[in-house]
């Protein structure tokens, strides 16, 4: 038998490691001592795959007292802590991307940047937003960001932004711009998401009426001098008894909330219903529905293309485990993660406070956080502490 954990059997440590489905806990593992980090490195040599496993979002939490923290539902209940760049300790936290990076503002409505978690790459965002047909600069509050690629993609990177101010959507090239550009306000804007389409590639904006426009860049030259956005829009088929939009003055709350989502080429909206509108609205599965986007015409560079939004079978799931989030909602295939179910995972971001951004103080909603397995709602998420709160930003996927 071993007389310390450092003098376990390599071929024993290399077992474990593999068993090991979670990013983190494999970084932790490693940081042990030397002996468990060589049987990590051998055992990942030994591997049929170099790559590290699939991995799932971890929920990002910044909690008023302690340090920042996520829960890792391929890890079990654990809540486990994460170094953050300093300045990113007390920011609100306003979109992600997959590979690591973070929307945050440092200072509530301010000090804007793309912060990449395990790098400390910190790319600034502009505070201002720009009127082109005015020709001003104002102020403007990030509600969520979604970026078209990684900041630091060769090819370019956009980021569009559902904000707060003169307009509801802006757009900015990182660590290019000066100014966010301001685009004609999309009235009853729900969400943003770039698609990677095979009939239109660009970010697609939904409304609380479910029509579609689709931003690109014009020219499509990502160093060009200055940045400007096209839309196009889709002619969409009205859906028989699609509900209203959110309305948080009606009584219970009545409304719904739109997603969007990419899987497996395709652009899903899935749209969440609350409880007074499901007791009421037929077609609601159990307070979600997930539609596919159908094009029947294809956009063309001027004019109107046209669409509709197919429900699915069967609840839509179809294997899939979506997370929903402002921004950047993504899909994960439940087969990929072995006796992970599939479901639908939501937190806590129907509407946003101006007022909290504004002011750095008071809580952040995060009550109303849960998944849908298909049949049933659940509330809470298995590893998020009952008593969580937080002066500086709700909780929110990341994508390591």
């Amino acid at each position: 038998m071993a007389r310390s954990w450092s003098e376990l059997p390599s071929e024993l440590l290399g077992v474990v490691f593999l068993h090991l489905r979670c990013l983190a806990d494999r970084v932790y593992f490693a940081a042990i001592c030397r002996s468990w980090r060589s049987a990590a490195a051998a055992a990942r040599a030994r591997a049929s795959s170099a790559s590290p496993p699939p991995q799932l979002p971890w929920l990002l939490l910044l909690p008023s007292s302690g340090a920042p923290c996520f829960v890792s539902l391929l890890a079990g209940s654990s809540l486990r802590r994460l170094s953050l760049p300093y300045s990113a300790h007390g920011a609100r936290l306003c979109g992600s991307h997959p590979g690591g990076w973070v929307a945050a503002a440092a200072n509530g409505w301010r000090a804007y940047a793309l912060v990449h978690v395990f790098s400390r790459a910190w790319v600034p965002l502009p505070d201002r937003m720009r009127l082109p047909r005015h020709g001003i600069t104002t102020c403007l509050i990030l509600r969520a960001v979604a970026l078209s690629a990684p900041p630091t993609s060769r090819g370019g990177c956009v980021a569009a932004a559902l904000v707060s101010g003169v307009s509801n959507l802006a757009f900015v090239r990182p660590g290019m711009d000066r100014h966010w550009v301001a685009s004609d306000a999309v009235n009853g804007l729900q969400d943003i998401l770039y698609h990677h389409g095979e009939v239109a590639q660009g970010f697609h904006a939904v409304t609380n009426d479910e029509a579609v426009t689709v931003f690109v860049q014009e020219g499509g030259l990502p160093n060009a001098h200055d940045l400007r956005m096209v839309s196009r829009r889709y002619r969409m088929q009205r859906r028989p008894n699609a509900p209203a939009a959110w309305n948080p003055s009606s009584p219970a709350g009545a409304g719904v909330s739109r997603y969007l989502v990419e899987s497996r080429g395709k652009l899903l909206l899935v749209v969440r219903h609350f409880p007074s509108v499901v007791q009421h609205t037929s077609g609601a599965r159990g307070g979600f529905e997930v539609l596919e986007l159908a094009v029947e015409a294809p956009l063309p560079s001027g004019g109107e293309g046209a669409a509709s939004w197919v429900e699915l079978e069967d609840g839509g799931l179809d294997g899939r485990v979506i997370f929903l989030a402002r921004g950047c909602s993504r899909a994960f295939e439940a087969s990929q993660f072995g006796g992970f179910k599939e479901g639908i995972y939501f937190l806590d971001d129907t509407s946003f406070d101006v007022s909290l951004a504004l002011s750095c103080g008071g809580n952040f909603p995060c009550g109303d956080i849960g998944w849908h397995s298909g049949r049933e709602i659940v509330s809470g998420i298995k590893g998020f502490p009952s008593e969580f709160q937080s002066t500086f930003s709700s909780p929110t996927w990341f994508y390591p």
